[in-house]
């Protein structure tokens, strides 16, 4: 069985970013003030808009994805990270931003989710690496993040967390 992961995590102090512009934006909650934003092939095209350019050794990260999570930086840190493995072999990235600064980089690793979660304030348990701690394993698919009940709904269907919108961030 596989594990595929693509997307940003944060603080939930970003809740209400640019909620108009982007329908397909799902913030969901990780881990105690930490939250996921699960970059579907949906929100991939919306960011993207047909016209980005990859980044070397990343699989779905472009400079606009990386613009993207640069405005949010402005808010609270924040990380982009990439997983894929299949049958114990894959890697990783992990890019995290703060203050629109890149500070931290690892691609193509076994560790950099790790790392960037430890940068985001996250501390490891006695059994526990940072990954297994806020539960990044509950999922194994980037889709299967957006059927989970305690996401901040971008559309109104979930009464669960529902944040109202506020004036769009992005332009």
């Amino acid at each position: 069985m596989g594990y595929y992961f693509r997307g940003m995590i944060s603080t939930d102090n970003i809740v209400n970013i640019s909620r108009d512009k982007y329908k397909n934006l799902n913030i969901i909650n990780l881990y105690n003030n930490l939250v996921i934003i699960p970059l579907t092939d949906e929100l991939f095209d919306e960011v993207n808009e047909n016209r980005s350019v990859s980044i070397k050794n990343y699989k779905y990260f472009t400079d606009r994805i990386g613009l993207f999570c640069s405005n949010i930086s402005m808010i609270s840190k924040i990380a982009y990270v990439e997983a894929e493995y299949f049958g114990g072999i894959g890697s990783q990235n992990g890019i995290v931003w703060d203050k629109e600064k890149v500070f931290f980089e690892e691609t193509l690793s076994d560790n950099a989710i790790n790392k960037a979660l430890e940068i985001l304030g996250i501390k490891k348990s006695k059994d526990k690496d940072e990954f297994d701690t806020v539960g990044f394993g509950r999922h194994r698919n980037v889709d299967d993040w957006i059927t989970v009940n305690n996401r901040y709904s971008t559309n109104g269907h979930d009464s669960v967390g529902v944040c109202s919108a506020a004036a769009p961030l992005f332009y």
